[in-house]
């Protein structure tokens, strides 16, 4: 691995937990405007429309932020499996697959979640648009979407976090990191400030960064024959 690729990849490791973190305060100060009705589900979209709309250029920004985050998640988690595949190769290949399972549901996040939305909102008809936003969910693709967002992400970071420790490069505070990101995943708080619990990734990614070497590949030279 030469300094070019080892930088590229302590880049993704660095920035993917910044880019989530400023998402999802973009996310929630947009959507502290919109109050939930579960009781009419197009009064509740009406409501989320009028907040997306009041705050379009902000919802735009979060959903940009939502793709170069997944650029981001997606060079971390590659620099996460090279130092996990040198000593267990297995959990490498386990984490690879549950990473781009994760890739893929932030990008169709970003595509059904944001762009939707944020489409429906600019509409005139405000009555037909909250009809439509509030049958949205319904769809198959929009749910194996959803399942790959939540479901992916959560496994992936599992994975490599036991990964990480069964290839003895996750040190103490690494694991305090993620034992600090799971928590804030299951208690499950919409509230702004603790989007910024997702800033403890960077404890265990600083330490994967760490054990990223740069260096020449040596090309063997063919030996002549002996006779």
């Amino acid at each position: 691995m030469n300094t070019l690729h080892s930088g590229v990849l302590k880049a993704g490791l660095i920035l993917s937990p910044v880019l989530i973190t400023v998402e999802e305060l973009a996310r929630t100060t947009v959507e502290s405007n919109y109050v939930e009705n579960e009781a009419d589900p197009i009064a509740d979209a009406a409501s989320q429309l009028q907040a997306v709309s009041d705050h379009l250029t902000l919802w735009h920004t979060a959903g940009l932020l939502s793709i170069a985050y997944a650029a981001a998640w997606c060079l971390a988690l590659l620099a996460i499996v090279v130092v996990i595949g040198r000593s267990r190769p297995v959990i490498a290949a386990v984490t690879g697959v549950l990473g781009l399972c994760s890739v893929l549901g932030i990008a169709m996040h970003a595509i059904f979640y944001y762009a939707v939305v944020g489409g429906l909102a600019q509409e005139s008809d405000r009555t037909l648009a909250a009809q439509a936003a509030s049958i949205g969910g319904d769809d198959l693709i929009t749910i194996v979407g959803l399942i790959f967002f939540l479901l992916g992400t959560l496994l992936v970071t599992v994975s490599m976090a036991f990964g990480l420790w069964r290839a003895r490069a996750l040190p103490w505070w690494g694991a305090v990191g993620f034992l600090v990101w799971f928590g804030y995943v299951f208690s499950g708080p919409e509230a702004q400030v603790a989007a910024l619990l997702n800033l403890a990734l960077l404890l265990p990614f600083v330490a994967v960064a760490r054990q990223l070497r740069t260096g020449r590949a040596v090309v063997q030279q063919p030996q002549p024959a002996t006779t």
